[in-house]
């Protein structure tokens, strides 16, 4: 399974959001969590932005906050490397947030289902998800 940043902030803030049977999958031992390097850099730049209010902690040390929380939720910290940031560029995707198109293709390359609260995936041609 492979986190967008919107299931990330919501396992450490509101986890009551994600629906029951994806929450139930999150948290199963046996799955195998991972997420991107790209995810801690947008939730870092929208922290900064004013648009995402995260807790003291991160103001501080985001980059200790942030692996605190993925080792607590045993999440894998993926790199971007150059076949993903390739991958965004040619992806069938109509969707322009450079965020997006970076998760949406390390997914795809990582041969993981997207796990997300974001319906625009759905038009991304090669993309599995799990909508929560």
């Amino acid at each position: 399974m492979f986190l967008d940043t919107n299931v990330i902030i919501n396992l450490v803030r509101e986890p009551d959001r994600i629906n029951h049977r994806a929450l139930a999958r999150l948290r199963d031992p046996d799955e195998y969590r991972c997420t991107s390097r790209v995810t801690f850099w947008e939730i870092t730049i929208k922290h900064r932005k004013g648009k995402l209010p995260m807790p003291a902690p991160f103001s501080i040390a985001p980059e200790e906050t942030f692996s605190s929380w993925c080792a607590r939720a045993v999440i894998d910290i993926l790199p971007l490397g150059a076949a993903h940031i390739g991958l965004a560029m040619r992806l069938d995707f109509a969707h322009d947030d450079p965020f997006d198109r970076l998760i949406a293709a390390t997914a795809i390359a990582e041969g993981r289902e997207l796990v997300t609260s974001d319906a625009h995936f759905r038009n991304c041609g090669g993309l599995r998800l799990i909508l929560v």
